[in-house]
């Protein structure tokens, strides 16, 4: 029986947030009047200043609605937990945790939590390119 030896695989170095403070804070949660609360992160309180986009976490809460929105940047939505209902363009569709949306500029959008439970949300958004 012969050995074969493997290639060296470079090791990468791992995350450690006590060590290189990588967690990126958020800002205070606000509550909107639809009773969706936003928490924006704070990309200049971490290691990452100069981010191109900005981001934030949001929920909307069982049998609630987001405001309908449009506006002139790109945006993506990455749904952390819960299920309900996602309108873009006057088009619905099932969302649940893992799903990954994207809005373009001037999309209308709004997420509906009717599945009986509340929505948890990242929401990334940059300026779109000029057309």
């Amino acid at each position: 029986m012969t050995t074969r030896q493997l290639p060296q695989v470079a090791r990468v170095p791992q995350f450690q947030a006590e060590a290189g403070g990588v967690l990126v804070p958020f800002g205070p949660t606000e509550v909107e009047p639809d009773g969706v609360t936003v928490a924006e992160a704070d990309f200049a309180r971490s290691v990452f200043p100069h981010v191109p986009f900005e981001a934030a976490r949001f929920t909307v809460p069982r049998g609630g609605t987001s405001s309908p929105d449009q506006h002139a940047v790109q945006e993506i939505w990455v749904v952390q937990a819960g299920s309900g209902t996602l309108e873009v363009d006057g088009e619905r569709s099932q969302v649940g945790p893992g799903s990954l949306v994207g809005f373009a500029s001037q999309a209308r959008h709004e997420i509906f939590a009717d599945q009986g439970e509340e929505l948890v949300i990242y929401s990334f958004w940059w300026s779109a390119p000029d057309e």
